[in-house]
């Protein structure tokens, strides 16, 4: 990787990269598998407390509540996946905002221009303050980008929706794209209408290495040898 420092438009004794952003990020992966464990025993209880029915009940409680096997096993993978890898995903993503904007005000105090001096909102401007105000060359960059910016469409989808289902029109023909392009999302293509679902945590460790590699490429800088 050759020599690497920070670079000098973020300079502040009280920032510190490594318990900023490292340190956090890799509590994050823990979490995450951690997290994945956690909903692995949930659905494994619930399969044992089914058996145990099985061989508990009479045939008559069988056939009048088989369709209720069906019904927790239908909320385990909607429900609770759904509880887990989306509150982790949109936590992940409001990390790497407030990181996005840390680094940015760190560099405000030495600019003329100030962050709320630009349009936008979150980091569609936090980007265009470091490309434009800061000079910073981000063009190696631009797939992790293009990753980020599609997960920002699946958080606003996660975070203003009720549901995880969208009419396949003409309207919605964009945004499904956008959701398809994400590696590691379950699409579930039905007759007028997609799902979309997390239902595991490879979209999320992925998030976490392409949060790693885009900040740790905005704070640090190659140093040419003096030889």
């Amino acid at each position: 990787m050759g020599l690497r420092r920070h670079r000098l438009v973020f300079d502040n004794e009280n920032f510190e990269y490594i318990l900023e952003v490292d340190f956090q990020l890799d509590s994050f992966k823990e979490y995450i598998n951690i997290t994945e464990e956690i909903v692995d025993n949930e659905i494994k209880e619930k399969i044992r407390r089914y058996k145990k029915f099985l061989k508990e009940a009479s045939d008559i409680q069988i056939e009048m509540e088989y369709d209720f096997e069906q019904f927790e096993d239908h909320k385990i993978k909607i429900f609770t996946h759904q509880l887990y890898y989306n509150s982790l995903f949109i936590s992940l993503y409001s990390f790497f905002e407030r990181k996005m904007y840390q680094l940015c005000k760190l560099a405000e105090e030495k600019q003329l221009i100030k962050i709320n001096d630009l349009s936008g909102d979150g980091i569609l401007k936090y980007y265009k303050y470091l490309s434009k105000v800061l000079d910073l060359n981000l063009n190696e960059l631009n797939p992790e980008w293009a990753f980020i910016t599609n997960c920002n469409k699946l958080r606003n989808r996660l975070v203003h929706f009720p549901d995880n289902m969208i009419e396949k029109s003409e309207n919605n023909f964009k945004q499904i794209k956008t959701l398809k392009s994400i590696r590691n999302l379950t699409i579930i293509e039905k007759e007028n209408f997609i799902e979309f679902e997390i239902t595991d945590k490879n979209l999320l460790l992925e998030f976490c290495s392409i949060i790693d590699k885009f900040l740790n490429n905005i704070y640090y800088e190659k140093v040419k040898p003096s030889w």
